[in-house]
């Protein structure tokens, strides 16, 4: 079995929704599923094992297969263990931080905000805010130097680029730029040797991530 998210299976499903082509919350037959993902049965089957381990769907005799539709619990939850990962993970990169990380982040964050500032929707800059997002706060996990926190946080961030489908709105360039220079908050207490400020840094974005993400 081709294990966890890298599954193709598991994949294409996080892409369909992604996409539009399936929806949060959404009930319907393997057949339509087979169809949507361009799959056969035989290799969706695996990936029907894979997903609903992970939550991510739930099998119902002669329904078919129900999309999860992430209440305030499973939100808020998520969150919470991205905080308790994040901020030990930024404590442990802080302990002999390169000055040359610190150079990377501030001109790699002006320049999406620039980026931003300049685009017109956010289709423009969506991928390379997402490979910034997943370098800066990838980087604190990383800290770790641990496979399995590796492969959890992995499965975490999958999660959280999902939750953003309960409000597809709150991705635009005003939230877009307000995240950055929060991102920068992190990295200039960082310079300064300040980790408790990054810290402190770090809760305030996600808190106003989470706002954000709720807020219509």
């Amino acid at each position: 079995m081709h294990g966890g998210i890298t599954n193709p299976g598991f994949v294409a499903f996080v892409e369909a929704l992604l996409e539009g082509r399936l929806k949060l919350g959404q009930t319907l037959r393997l057949e339509e599923l087979c169809d949507i993902l361009g799959m056969s049965l035989s290799p969706l089957r695996e990936a029907i094992t894979l997903l609903e381990a992970e939550g991510l769907i739930q099998v119902r005799k002669r329904l078919g297969v129900s999309i999860f539709y992430p209440d305030v619990k499973f939100v808020g939850g998520t969150f919470q263990f991205r905080e308790l990962l994040e901020s030990e993970g930024l404590r442990r990169l802080s302990e002999g931080l390169p000055s040359a990380w610190i150079d990377d982040m501030l001109h790699a964050h002006a320049a999406i905000i620039e980026l931003a500032r300049c685009s017109r929707q956010p289709a423009d800059f969506v991928t390379p805010v997402r490979e910034l997002e997943e370098r800066f706060h990838g980087g604190f996990v990383a800290a770790f130097d641990n496979e399995q926190i590796t492969a959890n946080y992995q499965r975490l961030t999958q999660k959280m680029y999902l939750l953003r489908l309960l409000n597809p709105d709150a991705v635009n360039v005003v939230n877009t730029i307000r995240s950055m220079e929060e991102h920068l908050d992190i990295v200039v207490a960082l310079r300064d040797r300040d980790v408790e400020r990054a810290i402190e840094a770090l809760h305030r974005h996600l808190k106003n991530v989470l706002h954000r993400l709720l807020t219509r």
